[in-house]
């Protein structure tokens, strides 16, 4: 997988060592060139990182999901156990009393980021 445009994520080592390395002195611009990255990313790890010694990790944007790994395993067994079940049918089938209720457009979205687009019940085509 290629990385949009050069970013480059680090791990906590390779952060700590950043910040340590500026501790002891050495400049911003020799840490670029010594950890194979530009300078504005050692700033952007300098500005974030804490005094309690550790690294600021910022939270992603957006609403936290209902579901957990768990629960969409679950929805994907239960389609493809049957593919012709329906939303509402996994959506009785799966739901547990300890976990949320999982609305029929987010058990759809779940199956069809899994790639199992348009799941529809077969429906009587004798009359047809």
């Amino acid at each position: 997988m290629v990385r949009p445009f050069g970013k480059k994520n680090f791990t906590v080592d390779v952060r700590k060592s950043i910040v340590r390395g500026h501790e002891l002195g050495a400049h911003p611009k020799i840490l670029a060139t010594q950890f194979g990255c530009s300078s504005s990313q050692i700033y952007r790890i300098l500005k974030n990182n804490r005094d309690d010694d550790g690294v600021v990790y910022h939270q992603s944007p957006g609403r936290p999901r209902t579901t957990s790994r768990a629960m969409n395993r679950n929805n994907l067994r239960a389609c493809r156990e049957d593919p012709r079940r329906t939303s509402t049918d996994i959506q009785v089938s799966v739901t547990s009393p300890n976990e949320p209720v999982l609305s029929r457009r987010t058990i759809r979205r779940r199956l069809q980021v899994a790639g199992l687009h348009g799941r529809r019940p077969v429906r009587n085509h004798s009359l047809v």
